[in-house]
């Protein structure tokens, strides 16, 4: 049910896209994670309804066209809701707060749309607030199981995406005090990697699969908000969070 791996493929190749194009990361993610469709959107949410500044999605063109010609008391209080969501929301809590019910519920099996979904909300620029949501054709309990596993991976996938599009890293509310707040692990990867040791080596040493380095790694530069490991770790001694020797 989990697919750790597809993850960290998908994460180094965002990490070495220069470009990334929406329907490239969404294809990708149908293919690893087995979803049906992919939204993005970024929009500043007024009284009036949302002013959208960014929108990419799989979903068919009948299905848009649906969409937009239904009353804007029915579409506007779920779209308020899931981009105004601090947690992840799943589409079963939004359905249950949504006037009109019935109308989706008809106009969602008129063009097959598959009924499970979750949405990720996203760190956005002062005034905005952006979300990924996603669909799967998948039975309850089995939507309830992969999500208990995948939603971190998914959630994360989702932010580093986002970020690519607004500035092309890190967004800056996400680069204030709580980048310095490194795991256990990311210190050791650091240390490690401060005494001169490649990926492997450090792998070998925690035990952990090289991957798993990388993906500390890759973390600990996100959160000090640098490029590289070596600047990474000049950066986390310069912080005093690691030491920058370790007996080898």
């Amino acid at each position: 049910m989990t697919n750790q791996g597809g993850y960290f493929d998908l994460l180094d190749w965002l990490e070495s896209e220069k470009g990334v194009r929406p329907q490239q990361f969404f294809k990708r993610m149908q293919k690893v994670f087995g979803l049906a469709n992919l939204l993005y959107a970024e929009a500043s949410i007024t009284p009036a309804g949302a002013r959208l500044h960014r929108l990419h999605h799989t979903f068919a063109p009948a299905a848009v066209r649906a969409v937009n010609a239904l009353p804007a008391g029915i579409t506007r209080p779920p779209v308020q809701e899931a981009f105004g969501a601090i947690g992840v929301l799943d589409w079963s809590w939004i359905a249950t707060h949504t006037v009109g019910l019935e109308t989706f519920q008809q106009l969602v099996a008129e063009l097959a749309i598959a009924p499970r979904g979750a949405v990720y909300p996203l760190v956005a620029r002062e005034g905005r607030s952006a979300l990924l949501a996603v669909n799967a054709d998948m039975p309850e309990t089995e939507w309830a199981r992969f999500r208990r596993h995948n939603d971190p991976f998914l959630h994360d996938l989702a932010t580093r995406f986002h970020a690519t599009l607004v500035d092309g890293q890190t967004p800056r509310s996400m680069t204030g005090r709580r980048q310095y707040q490194l795991t256990t692990r990311e210190r050791e990867a650091l240390t490690w990697a401060a005494a001169g040791k490649s990926y492997w080596e450090t792998a070998m040493i925690l035990g952990i699969s090289e991957r798993t380095v990388r993906f500390f790694m890759s973390n600990a530069r996100r959160k000090l908000n640098v490029a590289t490991n070596t600047q990474a770790v000049a950066e986390a001694v310069w912080r005093g969070l690691i030491t920058g020797s370790k007996d080898s």
